[in-house]
């Protein structure tokens, strides 16, 4: 992994990045709360309110990092050269496996895998295409990672160490959400607060430590981040039952624990160097 230019050593760096990430994303989610929009603006404000964290790093990046610290961050986010080919393969293909393997063991138990057309469903113009695609790149990939992994992981991996800090994370982009959940027309109202809820939350935990581990083999790429949140979204098995929510989980949780014992081998590799 490529150290970051800034060595943050405060707290502050991380709960200042928080605090106004929050803010940023929850003064919009709230004002569609709060006051009697019309259903256009809908769309528009949800995307707007999910780049809370990317404009809260813009900002503290250009506010307070030196020349260096803001050329390394806007050449993570545009240059291609940081990621080999080996990990553009595993940022491409990593979560349509889980799809895909999901759905061949849920086929065993009467679940079904959708078919393809349905995932491209009212595609039927080039505009909505358009739309589809300006839709599914902002609103979470270029809104969210600028911020949690362009950010916030580096300081967090700095205090916490690469598990702590992905935990972290994860919990933090949980409870970023949750406004989503009240707000009626988004994927989170459709969930509720029932078994789909714990199921996608313990999806974001996974999808932190994935996205960590790619971020530590990448040079600290935010655009290697940027494609691995679309093909995530891309590849997001919904309206599950129970049953293949459970299925889906399992798979999550033995990816986790295989990236946690990698981490873990890794670093015994080194302690027993520095023995030697």
């Amino acid at each position: 992994m490529e150290k970051p230019l800034i060595q943050h050593t405060a707290l502050s760096s991380i709960w200042g990045f928080f605090t106004l990430s929050f803010a940023l994303s929850w003064v919009v989610w709230g004002a569609m709360l709060a006051l009697p929009l019309p259903g256009y603006l809908l769309l528009p404000l949800l995307i707007l309110g999910a780049f809370g964290p990317t404009f809260a790093a813009i900002y503290l990046v250009h506010r307070y990092g030196n020349p260096a610290a803001k050329q390394d961050f806007w050449n993570r986010v545009i240059s291609f050269k940081r990621i080999t080919w080996g990990w553009y393969l595993v940022i491409l293909f990593f979560f349509p496996a889980i799809y895909l393997l999901g759905y061949f063991i849920y086929s065993y138990f009467g679940g079904t895998q959708p078919p393809v057309a349905s995932l491209f469903s009212g595609l039927d113009s080039f505009s909505a295409v358009l739309l589809f695609a300006f839709v599914m790149v902002m609103a979470g990939p270029v809104s969210e990672e600028l911020g949690w992994r362009g950010y916030v992981l580096d300081p967090l991996q700095q205090k916490y160490g690469a598990i702590g800090g992905s935990i972290v994370l994860g919990i933090f982009w949980i409870l970023w959400h949750l406004p989503l959940f009240f707000i009626e027309g988004t994927s989170q109202h459709a969930k509720g607060f029932g078994y789909q809820f714990w199921s996608w939350s313990f999806q974001l935990i996974m999808l932190s430590f994935v996205f960590t581990w790619v971020y530590n083999n990448t040079n600290r790429s935010i655009l290697g981040a940027i494609l691995l949140h679309l093909m995530a979204n891309l590849a997001y098995p919904a309206n599950l039952e129970p049953t293949g929510e459970l299925i889906f989980t399992a798979i999550r949780v033995l990816i986790v624990l295989t990236i946690v014992l990698a981490w873990k081998r890794k670093a015994g590799i080194r302690e027993n160097l520095v023995v030697v």
